[in-house]
């Protein structure tokens, strides 16, 4: 099921290792470390893009930049108005999902700070893709750390 996710993922450049390196972009770690979080992330990634809920939150996202390039959304989508939040709203329903209120506070720093495929997809005009990937990342990484 993930690997569905993860082609759709790629027709918008987005990879695996994109992924990754984002995440690790705002990671504070030894740098001893480093790679075995890279792993780490790389596993709860691939298991999380399996995750019904979470692919479908994903595929959401997609068809939502879909139907906004097409100009069928309730708002402008080419000017992602600030009274539109339910790009957020996607974004820490999937951070939730993979590792509960935690993953919020993570959210917001990844969304805020915008690394990697964050800040591309951002700058590309893709108003929901940014925060579902930020959430994604958001919530791998905060279960990646958890004690």
């Amino acid at each position: 099921m993930g690997v569905g996710v993860i082609k759709l993922l790629s027709n918008y450049n987005i990879s695996i290792d994109s992924i990754i390196d984002c995440g690790m972009e705002l990671c504070i770690c030894n740098e001893d470390e480093i790679e075995n979080i890279r792993k780490k992330l790389e596993r709860e990634l691939l298991k999380n893009l399996s995750n019904p809920n979470l692919s479908t939150l994903i595929i959401a996202s997609i068809k939502l930049e879909e139907e906004g390039k097409k100009g069928n959304l309730p708002f402008n989508y080419d000017e992602d108005p600030n009274y539109i939040y339910a790009d957020e709203v996607i974004g820490m329903a999937i951070a939730n999902e993979i590792a509960g209120t935690k993953a919020m506070f993570n959210f917001r720093w990844y969304d805020r700070k915008k690394p990697g495929i964050i800040g591309t997809l951002d700058k590309n005009g893709y108003v929901f893709l940014d925060d579902a990937i930020a959430g994604l990342i958001a919530g791998c990484m905060s279960k990646i750390f958890e004690c």
